[in-house]
């Protein structure tokens, strides 16, 4: 059994609005993770303040944690079987986008302009992870690339509201 976590605990600083509700925001991201089949659904909200602003099961950050790194170590550490990470600003991402990397094991997708996507990452083995990593590129540095022409562009990144005007320009 895959879990699904949507990361939404960001601050969107760069956005300049919550990336988590934009677009259908963390509701249209756990629709299309139900239709690729996907049941388990977690969303890390960040402030235990948020844990109300999301539906489904809703997991606020442990005080203990202080970056993205760590919170993902703890993550790991409380769920069982594979992991599917999706960032909040998956805009683009389509359940048969969710389909297809779920069908993969181990491994990092690659968007259209050929990035690493690291919060995209479908997690089996866990050994492959590099646990001393600072950061998440280092984490998931032991991961292969995964490209499919198909959905690349379901994996793209967005950052700022440039992004969204021109996304071929990241």
């Amino acid at each position: 059994m895959t879990t699904a976590v949507i990361l939404a605990g960001g601050k969107s600083s760069r956005m300049g609005q919550d990336k988590a509700v934009m677009f259908g925001g963390v509701a249209r991201i756990r629709a299309e993770c139900m239709a690729a089949d996907i049941s388990r659904i977690i969303t890390l909200c960040g402030a235990k303040e948020r844990r109300f602003d999301f539906p489904g099961e809703v997991w606020p950050d442990p005080e203990n944690c202080n970056n993205l790194v760590e919170i993902l170590h703890w993550t790991f550490a409380k769920i069982d079987g594979g992991i599917l990470l999706i960032p909040c600003d998956a805009f683009s991402l389509t359940a048969k986008g969710i389909a297809e990397i779920n069908n993969m094991a181990d491994c990092v997708p690659v968007d259209e302009h050929g990035i690493r996507q690291p919060l995209h990452a479908k997690i089996v083995n866990r050994r492959l992870l590099n646990w001393q990593g600072k950061s998440i590129n280092e984490l998931f540095a032991g991961y292969p690339s995964f490209r499919s022409d198909g959905f690349v562009s379901e994996f793209n990144n967005f950052n700022t509201p440039r992004d969204l005007n021109n996304p071929h320009s990241q």
